[in-house]
């Protein structure tokens, strides 16, 4: 901030027509040219300025009265203020009484979609406000003793650094700053002791470790000096500190400096700086200064941390904090135990960037363990005992479960080494690596993948070969690089940059895994600044680019084991970004003054269009006021309305000259001011240019109808009436429109900031960004990484463009590259595993399991009628036992290839085990496709070993009946229609068709669910399971889930799979879940038994009740009230692959979780796209599909794949259920596999909900 202003917070610019009262019922006009948290800034005309002055000398008012209209021009805002500080023309003058309406009425008018920024932060309330101010004279009177004796030490050792000199200049100015110091001493101290009493200022405009700006080297040693020195100090005090900064989170005080602890050693340290910055010394004696001030304040700072401890304890917050269990995670490892890993929380990205601009990253340099401590502070201090605590050891817990998985399958791994090769010790590997670096270096190094070239280096050595650690640990960082270079946002130039860095970051992780968790590594901080540089779609600089390649190569050649060469790198590099960030603003600056002038200018046109037409239309006017409207009055009227306002006097004056001639014109004796009309219209046209008349010209018009004879008349025009403001023009039909507002409500929501991904060329997405909302969202404004507009839409043409997903919202645009890159490499080696665990790794078809998955979801969506083929080859058997197995297998090949041919794209086709094989086909169509299928395979010749086989088949057939409410009946029935079709002979087909008895049940539970209407009047039954914590870390206690059926018309019990089945089959699941949501919640507050017996309960949501709006609003509605216990309530969401709009139903959880309810993700494992929808949708827990457990035992690919899952699901900071768990072995099983929770038959069978009471 300029040390001139005289306000703390930051002025909002705003030329805001208004009018101020003195008091005296007279009302004078004037314009707010800027106003602040604090008061307003205002200017206005000689007038005006002679009126105040009148009015101040009779009686010095104490509070005037500053009014103007809101963005639609109705409402007045009044603001009563006091004046401060009067110059000719202008006054700056205080808020006396708080309107915040008024206040954001500003906020609109100027474009400003956020709160004003606060130089001064205010505390949550008054108790804190107290603590706070307690806290801060706490450390201002702790440290002016130690400063006093620092200015003494600091004067010596200046005078002592004159004496070893090198040189008498230098002498001279080590001697006048010991002077100087004596000298000033308590009015630095004045400066420091201001600082330290405001603990929560933002840093100002060249504070270290704010934002930098186009720095020079010796201003970025002096910021990095700072940061040393306040990494140091935090990490001796580290356990005070945290203590204190856990004690501050708990009142909700945080600070904007970018400091971890608004009372921690930066406080202290910025405070001397920026009293340093007024004694403006040259760099060698402030390089003294810091030194003595380190030794003497910052190495005695403990029993100052201890206090504010002590003064938070005493005002009861967190009395009873233990965090040594937490320091010990953190502690350096010891020489004879690894170090315990960090849970690194889903999500954790750097802070959003301000709207409309793109600031540059905070340079690194603070240190890792406070950073690692804040991370962990934002989820709950809660480890798992398990394997996957960070990312690297998720990747290769995942990596080892897809080879084991692979060989449990009959899969082979390869085999990179000699089976007897010698592995190298880590300093021959690192020599490896250092030649390796080199060679990358140069121009003729190949685009090989990193593992590829690293394996073919350590062959190059002989017998030698990589050990485990070593190529689980290249495995990964390859697997990382890859996902780096398929990021869409990254250029060409960027991505060769990148791979220059391969080798020095697998060195960096080599030696140190934690790279993928550590959010302070200068090598992290290195990569995410260059993929900020190297941004697809940006333009880079000749003279940048150059300096890029500089440093990058000076990484790649000089880079051995200290990582200073990356953090000499990294500010270079912020250094860069912050110039062409102020390129980006600039062009954004104009971008937006652009569109804010041409949407004033067109509402200054209709604001006079309105006007005239109000005097003028349908009625005959003299043709001198229609020469003077065409000839430059009208144009007058708009700029005066841009410019003053409508309440400005000027623009009442003008319009007066209308109603004046107008009146003339009706009786030429009205007592009209001539002379003064003439002046004012001859002011007015010569204020502005206009081309379409002579002013002469309109002069002399206007003399003829003035001064004429009373006898004759002047000469008039007829106007016609005003037309009506047309509609928009409606291009879509009622229905079209209703089905767009909703994507008309999702773009207002935009902000100005996000970034959004144009994929008009789907091949080659560009991202752009909202930079200008027009006042109503009718106009919007997006600029490319330069700051130069390339999209302006109206509301109704974004809408469409979302809707039809041209234009997609990029929430994650702004996340650092390594984090990103990070996910990517898990997502991409679970989407490896899910794979092979879904898929037969001989034909590469589904394997069973996924194939009743897709039945399953079949049965749930219902979009077009399917039928079920059922295949079994004959012959096989005999093929096999005389060409052997491996013809065997290439047999099955050819099978599925043939299957695959005949079945439509996008049908699913599995091998359900041996030679038996399932697939799914148009019900129409299925009768001739089993005939083709069947001819098609015994036309096919089968040669292996020179002798040619022949095979057949047999099809059962199965339509898709209302009885086959799931994929085991469906599959159950096919296997009947199957064995009738064997016992017909080779080559048969055979339809299942139903039992009378099952179809005549069938045909009541449909009748019964789909007369469903009010289920309060219904014979509903709501039961419940248990759902035990399997360990002690678990976050929940016992949980019930609660499980719906119903009776028929005779009393038999519908079970809950046919309920609901049927229930979504007719569109009755929305209704089912209303009812059980009230009910649920009514039943929990008036007869719901004591939590500490019950816990929680789950209600399950169906994917297709999710898509039904108003059921999320009753919902909502529900669990807003007063006294609805939603701590007790949770959701599991089930069909997720049935939810038409994941991002809404993702808000609408986002909501809920406002309101403390948590969410499960059912049925997770079953199918790819369970990773997705867990990334997608903010859920706190999954259950594993019952698939994976009823195996476990006897299945290591399951328990694989159980394990993987579990990994995952804590690496994103997830909990995990297992459901269906019907024997003690797999609930053991499951809780070594690390599974949180457990329910089924083993835990307790289901039981009515009444019994709980």
């Amino acid at each position: 901030m300029d040390p001139r202003e005289r306000r703390n917070s930051t002025r909002q610019p705003i030329k805001l027509a208004a009018q101020i009262d003195a008091g005296q019922g007279n009302a004078w006009p004037c314009q707010i040219a800027d106003f602040c948290g604090e008061g307003l800034f205002i200017r206005y005309s000689g007038e005006t300025s002679r009126k105040l002055d009148r009015a101040f000398e009779q009686s010095p008012p104490s509070e005037l009265v500053v009014r103007f209209r809101g963005a639609d021009g109705q409402r007045r805002y009044e603001l009563h203020v006091s004046p401060v500080r009067r110059i000719d023309g202008a006054m700056g003058v205080n808020f006396t009484r708080s309107n915040p309406d008024a206040v954001n009425a500003m906020l609109q008018l100027c474009g400003s979609s956020g709160e004003l920024s606060r130089s001064s932060l205010r505390a949550p309330s008054e108790r804190v406000q107290f603590v706070l101010h307690q806290c801060a004279k706490t450390v201002t009177r702790f440290i002016e003793p130690l400063m006093d004796a620092c200015f003494v030490q600091t004067a010596d050792a200046l005078r002592k650094a004159a004496q070893k000199a090198p040189n008498d200049q230098l002498a001279n100015e080590y001697m006048d700053a010991s002077g100087q110091l004596q000298a000033r001493q308590r009015v630095l101290w004045h400066h420091m002791a201001n600082s330290l009493e405001s603990p929560l200022k933002p840093s100002r405009k060249g504070v270290p470790g704010g934002e930098l700006s186009v720095v020079d080297k010796n201003e970025f040693e002096d910021w990095l000096t700072i940061r040393v020195m306040v990494t140091r100090a935090d990490t001796q005090y580290r356990g005070d500190l945290l203590q204190l900064k856990l004690r501050l989170d708990k009142l909700n005080i945080a600070n904007r400096t970018g400091h971890q602890n608004p009372l921690g050693p930066a406080l202290v340290c910025e405070a001397f700086h920026l009293a340093l910055l007024q004694f403006k010394t040259t760099r060698d004696v402030e390089k003294v200064c810091l030194k003595t001030f380190e030794q003497t304040v910052l190495k005695e700072l403990a029993p100052l941390y201890r206090e504010l401890n002590n003064i938070l304890i005493r005002h009861g917050v967190l009395p009873d904090l233990d965090l040594s269990k937490y320091l010990s995670e953190h502690s350096p490892p010891k020489t004879d135990a690894p170090a315990p890993e960090a849970v690194r929380p889903a999500g954790q990205s750097e802070p959003r960037q301000t709207p409309a601009e793109s600031p540059a990253p905070e340079p690194a340099g603070t240190e890792a363990p406070a950073r690692t401590v804040r991370t962990r502070l934002s989820g709950e201090f809660r480890g798992y005992a398990r394997a996957a605590q960070t990312a690297f050891a998720t990747v290769r817990n995942l990596l080892s479960t897809l080879q084991s998985n692979r060989l449990q399958q009959g899969g082979s791994v390869e085999q990179s080494f000699a089976p007897n090769a010698r592995p190298l010790s880590s300093g021959e590997l690192h020599r490896e690596l250092q030649e390796l670096q080199l060679r990358a270096a140069g121009p003729d190094e190949s685009a090989a993948p990193l593992k590829e070239r690293v394996v073919e280096k350590v062959k190059e050595m002989g017998e030698t070969r990589l050990g485990d650690e070593q190529q689980q640990t290249l495995d990964v960082v390859d697997r990382f690089f890859k996902s780096v270079v398929e990021n869409p946002k990254l250029s060409d130039y960027a991505q060769t940059r990148m791979r220059q860095l391969e080798v020095p970051v697998l060195k960096v992780v080599m030696r140190d895994p934690a790279f993928f968790e550590d959010q302070e590594s200068p090598v992290r901080g290195v990569m995410n600044r260059l993929a900020q540089l190297g941004v697809k779609g940006g333009r880079l600089n000749p003279v940048v680019q150059r300096r890029v390649d500089e440093l990058i190569q000076r990484i790649a050649t000089d880079f051995e084991q200290d990582t200073g060469v990356f953090e000499q790198t990294l500010g270079e590099l912020d250094t860069l970004i912050d110039r062409q960030n102020l390129v980006y603003r600039r062009n954004v600056e104009r971008v937006t003054a652009a569109a804010e002038g041409a949407q004033k200018v067109a509402e200054s046109k209709a604001a006079v269009a309105e006007a005239v037409n109000q005097k003028i239309a349908g009625r005959k006017v003299p043709k001198a006021l229609v020469s003077l409207l065409e000839g430059g009055w009208r144009d007058l009227l708009s700029l005066t309305w841009i410019r003053q306002g409508p309440d400005s006097q000027l623009w009442q004056d003008y319009l007066t000259v209308i109603d004046s001639l107008l009146a003339f014109a009706d009786d030429p004796d009205s007592s009209a001011n001539l002379p003064e009309l003439l002046r004012l219209i001859q002011d007015g046209l010569a204020s502005i240019s206009s081309n379409h008349m002579p002013s002469s010209q309109i002069r002399d018009e206007l003399k003829q109808f003035l001064v004429r004879r009373p006898d004759k008349t002047s000469e008039l025009v007829e106007i016609p009436p005003a037309k009506p403001v047309p509609a928009d023009k409606q291009t879509l039909s009622e229905r079209e429109q209703r089905s767009l507002q909703r994507w008309m409500n999702r773009a207002q929501q935009l902000r100005t900031g996000d970034w959004l991904r144009d994929q008009t060329r789907p091949d080659d997405p560009q991202f752009i960004r909202l930079v200008w909302v027009a006042r109503g969202f009718s106009r919007f404004v997006f600029v490319n990484h330069q700051g130069m507009r390339v999209v302006e839409l109206d509301l109704e043409a974004l809408a469409l463009q979302m809707r039809k997903g041209i234009i997609v919202p990029d929430s994650q645009y702004e996340r650092p590259l390594v984090d990103e890159s990070i996910d990517r490499m898990v997502r991409n080696v679970y989407d490896q595993l899910s794979w092979a665990s879904t898929h037969d790794e001989l034909t590469r078809l589904l394997n069973r399991r996924e194939f009743e998955r897709m039945l399953e979801q079949q049965l749930a969506r219902r979009e077009d009628s399917r039928a079920l083929l059922h295949l079994d080859l004959r012959g096989f058997r005999l093929l096999n036992d005389t060409a052997g197995s491996q013809a065997g297998d290439e047999a099955l090949k050819q099978v599925s290839a043939l299957l695959c041919e005949h079945v439509g794209d996008g049908m699913p086709v599995a091998r359900l085990g041996g030679n038996e094989f399932a697939m799914l086909v148009a019900a129409e169509q299925a009768a001739s496709v089993a005939e083709a299928v069947i001819g098609a395979i015994e036309a096919a010749e089968f040669v292996f070993g020179g002798r040619s086989h022949q095979l057949s088949a047999n099809v059962g057939l199965v339509p898709e009946l209302p009885a086959l409410v799931s994929a085991e009946r469906w599959l159950r029935s096919s296997e009947q229609a199957l064995s009738t079709a064997r016992k017909k002979g080779p080559g048969k087909l055979s339809e299942f068709t139903l039992g009378a008895d099952d179809q005549a049940r069938q045909e009541q539970i449909a009748a019964r669910v789909a007369s469903l209407s009010d289920p309060d009047e219904e014979r509903m039954l709501l039961r419940c399971q248990k759902i035990i914590p399997l360990h002690a870390e678990a976050r929940m206690a016992t949980q019930y889930e609660i499980l719906i059926s119903m009776y028929d018309d005779s009393g038999q019990l519908i079970t809950g799979q046919d309920f609901v089945r049927m229930a979504e089959r007719y569109d009755r699941m929305q209704a089912v879940d209303r009812w059980v949501v009230g009910h649920m919640l009514d039943w929990l507050r008036d007869r719901g038994p004591d939590p500490r017996d019950l816990g929680g309960v789950c209600i399950n949501l169906s994917g297709h009740s999710l898509n039904d709006q108003t059921l999320l609003e009753f919902i909502y509605e529900k669990l807003s009230e007063k006294d609805a216990p939603i701590e007790r309530l949770w959701f599991e969401l089930t069909e997720a692959s049935a939810i038409h709009d994941v991002q809404a139903v993702a808000d609408f959880m986002l909501e809920m979780k406002e309101l403390g309810c948590r969410f499960c993700l059912g049925n997770f494992g079953s199918g790819p796209n369970s990773f997705q929808f867990m990334r997608s949708l903010p859920v706190d827990l999954i259950k594993i599909d019952r698939a994976f457990t009823a195996q476990l035992i006897s299945s290591q690919a399951d328990q694989a794949m159980v394990k993987s899952m579990v990994d995952m699901a804590h690496y994103m900071s997830r909990e995990v259920i297992a459901s269906q768990v019907e024997s003690r072995e797999v609930l053991d099983m499951l809780r070594q596999l690390g599974v949180d929770y457990a329910q089924g038959f083993v835990v307790e069978k289901p039981r009515l909900l009444t019994s709980l009471t």
